[in-house]
């Protein structure tokens, strides 16, 4: 088997220059975008289960910042605020609610508070009622993914019942799909933009606050998550040590102080329990083929067994117990 970290590096020194444009462009569209979707969000509210997104290519857009709204994980229409108006948009969603959800409004642009976005919002609540908390969607991986970012949300301890403190990366409390400049999709590193399912922070036992770079696997599958896992959380970490603005991207993570001299980034694999053979395997030969110490910072294996709920997930065990 490759060593992951090696192939990693080699692709950042075959790509550096282009690698650097397209991160000093995402970051600066994110932290200008910041501040518009700060004052953007006061002007509409989270309506369950409707749940409001942000991605880099929706950041900033001509001083006016877009969101994802998203059911169930998957994108129904946008949101867009101009002078003080919130305005929802359908553009090339009509036909897809139809075929997911038997509904939609045309596409087209209407008042946050008018009388169509009012039943809009008022349909999916219904939806999400009639489906018990499952609803039929394009990615059950994007259900899950919402699920547990929403449960990450809950804050004060209260993620998955676990007690476990996780916060998820959010800009203005909205979550944030993050963007790295390789792929992992096929569990090999890739030229090509990708980002990950979900990057959060988690305090730790010793009250250490630790990224950590979660992928997720729909119930009952497995497609070498622990490899996506890891080439992500590599590539995360040489974003913030080996690129001029690696200290920018540290604070548009949520920290204040400057990175410190010893990084630890921490890769959750969730799936079901009856993966857990196929996760075993994968990290065991993971490790025999790939360095998890690089350079005084490392990087920490561990699995999440999950159950999907109507409304929320659970653990079947503490998943930062399960460790490489």
């Amino acid at each position: 088997m490759k060593d992951l970290a090696l192939e990693i590096k080699n692709m950042w020194r075959k790509n550096k220059i282009e690698f650097e444009k397209k991160l000093d462009d995402w970051l600066i569209a994110l932290q200008e975008g910041e501040k518009l979707i700060h004052h953007a969000k006061k002007e509409f509210h989270q309506w369950n289960p409707l749940r409001v997104y942000v991605s880099v290519t929706k950041a900033k857009s001509n001083n006016r910042p877009r969101f994802s709204l998203r059911f169930a994980g998957q994108e129904v229409a946008e949101l867009f605020v101009k002078d003080r108006k919130a305005t929802l948009r359908l553009k090339g969603h009509s036909e897809k609610n139809v075929k997911w959800f038997g509904w939609s409004l045309a596409d087209g642009d209407y008042n946050w508070i008018g009388q169509e976005a009012r039943k809009f919002r008022s349909y999916f609540k219904k939806e999400a009622l009639s489906s018990k908390g499952k609803p039929k969607v394009r990615s059950i991986e994007h259900r899950i993914e919402s699920k547990f970012i929403q449960e990450m949300l809950k804050g004060s301890g209260k993620f998955c019942g676990s007690g476990l403190e996780i916060q998820p990366v959010t800009i203005a409390r909205c979550p944030l799909q993050f963007p790295v400049p390789i792929s992992a999709s096929t569990g090999e590193p890739k030229k090509d933009s990708g980002h990950i399912d979900i990057l959060a922070r988690h305090r730790g036992r010793n009250k250490k606050v630790n990224l950590s770079v979660w992928e997720l696997k729909k119930p009952n599958t497995y497609n070498h998550p622990a490899r996506q896992a890891y080439i992500y959380a590599f590539t995360l970490l040489h974003i913030l040590r080996h690129t001029k603005n690696g200290s920018g991207w540290y604070r548009l993570l949520g920290y204040k102080s400057p990175i410190p001299k010893q990084l630890e980034i921490e890769t959750v694999v969730a799936v079901t329990s009856n993966q857990e053979k196929k996760c075993n395997k994968e990290k065991t030969e993971l490790k025999k083929s790939t360095s998890f110490e690089i350079d005084g910072d490392s990087i920490k294996l561990y699995t999440a067994y999950y159950k999907e709920g109507s409304q929320s997930i659970k653990f079947e065990r503490n998943p930062f117990r399960d460790n490489q």
